[in-house]
């Protein structure tokens, strides 16, 4: 007996279900197998990777009387078709998809949620009875299945519109039809024209949030830089306070990184879009931001190491592998002790008072640059406040472009490696920039731009990591030694991890030189001025 197809209706009374019911046992044997109470915890990433990709997760748990009795299935299905994917029993909602048994399943949410752990993102209780349709041999023409719902985890419970689910079986199409043709023509019942976790998000006020880092106001002509920056800086707190609760609760590891992307973003836009505030307040919130990324950075430099670990391991010969297992503990040992230190210094009165002065003066949009001028402010500090931010934005952009030329042209075979790393930042601040203010420029003109610049990027980035990891990497070992935790086998094969980063670093300093050019090449340059140049500037209606 299998399902191929399945129609869903909405009832909002039991009388239409009992006129179904009663018209289809005038044609067809009727039988009801029992009624199934449970409980479904509706699952997916943070960021809501799951849903944006098409798909629906979850974990049902059944209800014996009142209380759970821990058999539950986990459950992956197509959002659009609601066609199942995988279904697998087990006993807790998994956390990461490292758990799931099930190899393809297993496949398909690793290639979605990479080190995203799961969470439930809405809590619903279903009473299901099914039914059978038959002809006189007893065989099973179709399932019809009532299901009414109640929302949980408000403060206080919210009824959704009941469901008739009419499943088809194969071989029995005709019989579907005819079923459907009762329902729709003779009882009325309408088609639910929403998937069921869409109207579990209307109800609960669930929003499945565009990109975390897109700012949805858009940028127009007529707003100066001052409330550009306004909107960025408080769309950026917006999202390291997001990220707070999930980063403290060490839920999965991009919490902490979607926060200190965010935290760097925020310090970007204080130090490339000058001249906005007072100089006394942007030392002050330039000096905080770096506070911040300096007591988070430990605890983000360690979720690397331990997420690079099997990579680690898998780069050594199988005879060294097992001997890299203390340093597994070693970083494990100490991301606990700097997670602390980092919860600490979000607990401190340093902390919230950052905090406090950032949402007065960037989360009102009520503040003007003249609120927080003193009357010994000089005017230069705050000149591009009131100026077109377009304009402003063009000039720096195309600044930073060139100095991003300069400093690439400088780079030789011979130079050290800290020229590439300042070339790296330079080239996160255009990024940054030119993302920030995309709604001032085509796509055409945007989009090509920074495929090309990612792909430098990632060269720079790639480099820059081997670098502190291999500087790293020898502190640790010189450290555990001084912990009398280090055994001469570990240290032997933490030598040739370094050994093979090496290796790995030369590689990507090779690559360096081909990336820059295809970031160089005249015609690249020419679509950069085209688009930023504050001479070139396309005047007219935003993108």
């Amino acid at each position: 007996m299998e399902s191929i197809h399945t129609a869903q209706f909405l009832f909002r009374q039991k009388t239409d279900i009992d006129s179904v019911f009663e018209l289809l046992s005038r044609e067809y044997s009727l039988h009801e197998t029992g009624c199934t109470h449970l409980i479904r915890h509706y699952l997916d990433s943070f960021d809501w990777r799951l849903y944006r990709n098409g798909y629906l997760c979850g974990w049902d748990e059944r209800i014996n009387t009142n209380s759970l009795n821990g058999n539950g299935v986990f459950f992956v299905h197509e959002k659009k078709t609601g066609d199942c994917i995988c279904e697998l029993p087990m006993d807790r909602v998994p956390r990461f998809s490292k758990e799931i048994v099930y190899q393809a399943c297993r496949k398909l949410l690793d290639e979605m949620l990479d080190v995203r752990a799961l969470m439930a993102v809405a809590t619903l209780r279903i009473q299901s009875r099914e039914s059978l349709v038959l002809n006189e041999d007893n065989k099973t023409l179709a399932i019809l299945q009532v299901e009414n719902y109640t929302v949980q985890g408000q403060t206080e419970e919210k009824q959704l519109s009941g469901r008739l689910l009419v499943c088809s079986i194969r071989g029995y199409k005709k019989v579907f039809k005819h079923v459907l043709r009762i329902i729709t023509e003779r009882i009325q019942l309408s088609r639910a024209s929403n998937g069921l976790i869409d109207e579990v998000f209307a109800v609960s006020g669930q929003n499945v949030a565009p990109n975390r880092f897109s700012v949805i106001r858009k940028f127009t002509d007529t707003q100066n830089t001052w409330e550009t920056v306004q909107i960025l800086l408080r769309h950026l707190l917006s999202v390291m306070q997001a990220n707070e609760p999930g980063m403290r609760a060490a839920i999965d590891t991009e919490f902490l990184h979607d926060y200190r992307v965010a935290l760097r973003r925020a310090r970007s836009v204080l130090g490339q879009i000058k001249h906005i505030l007072p100089n006394k307040s942007l030392a002050y919130f330039k000096r905080e931001l770096l506070w911040l990324g300096a007591v988070t950075t430990p605890t983000r430099d360690l979720d690397i190491y331990l997420l690079k670990f099997d990579d680690y391991r898998r780069q050594l010969p199988m005879e060294l592998q097992h001997d890299l297992e203390p340093f597994r503990r070693f970083l494990e040992r100490h991301w606990k002790i700097e997670h602390a230190r980092m919860c600490r210094a979000l607990d401190s009165r340093r902390y919230q008072n950052l905090i406090g002065k950032w949402q007065k003066i960037f989360a009102s949009e009520d503040i003007h640059p003249k609120h927080v001028l003193s009357r010994d402010t000089p005017p230069t500090e705050t000149c591009n406040a009131t100026k077109p931010a377009r304009q402003v934005a063009s000039q720096r952009i195309w600044k930073l472009y060139k100095r991003v030329l300069d400093e690439g042209r400088a780079i030789t075979a011979q130079s050290h490696d800290e020229a590439l790393h300042e070339l790296r930042k330079t080239c996160k601040k255009l990024r940054y920039l030119i993302e920030f203010f995309h709604d001032y420029f085509s796509d055409e003109q945007i989009n090509k731009r920074v495929r090309t610049l990612r792909r430098l990027q990632e060269n720079l980035g790639d480099f820059q990591d081997l670098c502190v990891q291999l500087e790293q990497l020898n502190g640790f070992a010189e450290q555990m030694q001084q912990e009398g935790i280090a055994e001469t086998k570990t240290i032997m094969a933490m030598g040739v991890l370094v050994e093979k980063l090496n290796e790995r670093k030369a590689l990507v300093r090779a690559e360096f030189g081909q990336r820059f050019k295809a970031f160089s090449q005249p015609e690249e340059k020419s679509a950069f001025a085209s688009a930023f140049s504050p001479r070139n500037l396309l005047k007219g209606t935003l993108a």
